[in-house]
């Protein structure tokens, strides 16, 4: 694994590795230091679990401002709009963060005794947990040296922590399943449906997602629109169009395409459009993000 310790500025730094999650597939883990970073209102289709390992950060979740600082787990469902940024008055946020697929968290639900095969729920955002951080410490210094880091210590920290995350925190409760897009998707009015269909198959084309046809699409006007999506999903159907496209650029990206094509093939106008959303709802650059996992 080629060293991707650069970092995405001269004051933000971020890379990405896959680590073994315990059940034959990998997950993606995000080891960052940022001093200027702020994220846009965005979702995920995966849990983001992270730990503070130094500074603060702020972020909005949930309808209020949160506090992070060092030693706090912070648990971001999947479709949990929620935005971040480096605290007030500190001079940076350190954190890792474990990206964790809905199928994953209900195997390691089911590893920590759960039944049923439903997704864990998580009642609070941060959590205080000796275990899960001693874990989370265990999988950061696994990773520490990003082009020979011990991938079975890695798998071993992190199957440890997540589990024991989801064992001593998560409630035993249903949960709706989340769409491609991190929205989680319960009982929706049709015109969401219908706008959401429309965002996520036909992301890179402007005509197709444009405020009017949504409009013409569901019969109501573009008002109505911006109103019942946002009132259903935490963001306006352009917010949750950027976040489709920056989700299929990591997608593209991932497989080895190059940035540039990358934000031709999702509708970005060119790749600075690309690299200025992409840091915004996953704090590292596309090329960055290329290095650290596209398959080889």
């Amino acid at each position: 694994m080629r060293d991707n310790s650069r970092g995405v500025s001269a004051l933000d730094q971020a890379r990405i590795v896959k680590v073994g999650s315990g059940f034959g597939k990998h997950v993606e883990v995000l080891r960052t230091t940022y001093q200027s970073q702020t994220f846009a209102r965005h979702s995920h289709d995966t849990y983001t679990l992270g730990l503070v390992l130094g500074g603060a950060g702020t972020f909005w979740c949930r309808g209020k401002e949160r506090f992070a600082c060092k030693g706090d787990l912070v648990v971001i469902p999947p479709g949990e709009v929620h935005t971040g940024s480096v605290g007030l008055g500190v001079d940076s946020l350190s954190y890792l963060a474990i990206y964790l697929p809905v199928e994953l968290a209900t195997l390691h639900a089911e590893a920590a005794g759960a039944r049923g095969g439903r997704p864990p729920e998580f009642a609070s955002v941060i959590l205080r947990d000796s275990v899960v951080r001693r874990a989370y410490q265990e999988l950061a210094q696994a990773i520490e040296t990003p082009a020979d880091f011990d991938e079975a210590a890695a798998e071993e920290a992190a199957s440890v922590a997540i589990t024991e995350l989801i064992r001593r925190h998560a409630q035993r409760r249903a949960c709706s399943r989340a769409s491609g897009s991190g929205r989680v998707v319960a009982h929706e009015p049709r015109i969401v449906s219908v706008v959401r269909d429309v965002l996520e198959d036909s992301y890179a084309n402007a005509r197709q997602t444009s405020l009017n046809v949504l409009a013409q699409r569901t019969g109501v006007t573009p008002f109505h629109v911006i109103r019942a999506f946002r009132e259903a999903t935490g963001l306006a159907p352009h917010q949750y169009l950027i976040q489709v496209r920056v989700e299929r650029a990591r997608q593209f990206l991932a497989e080895g395409t190059v940035p540039s094509l990358a934000a031709a093939m999702t509708g970005f106008a060119d790749q600075s459009h690309l690299t200025y959303h992409f840091k915004k709802h996953l704090g590292i650059t596309p090329g960055n993000y290329r290095r650290c996992v596209a398959i080889r």
